[in-house]
């Protein structure tokens, strides 16, 4: 399914929860939440709603402790109400504890080789490490051991995986920046791939 457009109305609470931080933030009736395809920058506190919204529509369904949400668990995709068990095949959440980036053994070239031959993809393994200008030393390590390079490592597993939404975290501005300039990079990268990325973000 190829995502062009996506619309969430939704109230309740949800506990997110990332390598870094772990709040209880709320969804408001109120908001409706729009994306397209291309960057999505949402700005906010940590408990403005803009992470429940990210973590809803990546990682909510494999959260264990998850918090009452009270509307219907639907989304509307290219003006088409989807169920969000469809949407989770098609969205991926970027951080460690999401379930595709669970191995501590595997390296990354081992996950993206994995994902290439199960999804019949043309590319090759080196095709995606340049594509993603992931550095050669760090691509035959595990993902706990990329550095700063994590989430450029995290998105090549994503889409050779054929994820079309890359839902980020919420970050703190300190914590973005810390990441320099692989974040914009990485978001040139999946706007040029025609993917739909959400980075909920602190205030400067």
């Amino acid at each position: 399914m190829k995502i062009e457009s996506i619309k969430v109305v939704n109230n309740g609470y949800i506990n997110c929860k990332s390598s870094y931080y772990t709040t209880c933030d709320v969804l408001d009736e109120n908001v409706a939440y729009n994306f397209t395809n291309g960057l999505n920058t949402l700005v906010g506190d940590i408990d403005s709603g803009i992470w429940a919204i990210s973590y809803l529509l990546s990682m909510y369904k494999y959260d264990n402790m998850r918090q009452y949400l009270f509307s219907p668990l639907v989304v509307t995709v290219n003006n088409n109400t989807v169920d969000l068990e469809q949407f989770w095949t098609y969205s991926c959440y970027m951080d460690k504890i999401y379930p595709l980036f669970a191995s501590k053994r595997m390296t990354v070239y081992h996950q993206v080789l994995k994902g290439i031959k199960k999804n019949n993809l043309t590319e090759t393994s080196d095709e995606i490490r340049e594509l993603f200008h992931i550095d050669k030393e760090r691509f035959m390590r595990p993902l706990p051991d990329v550095g700063n390079e994590v989430f450029r490592c995290m998105a090549a597993i994503g889409y050779v995986n054929k994820k079309e939404v890359f839902c980020f975290p919420w970050f703190s501005r300190e914590r973005f920046n810390s990441f320099h300039k692989h974040m914009d990079d990485l978001f040139d990268i999946l706007c040029c791939l025609e993917k739909t990325i959400i980075v909920p973000l602190g205030k400067e």
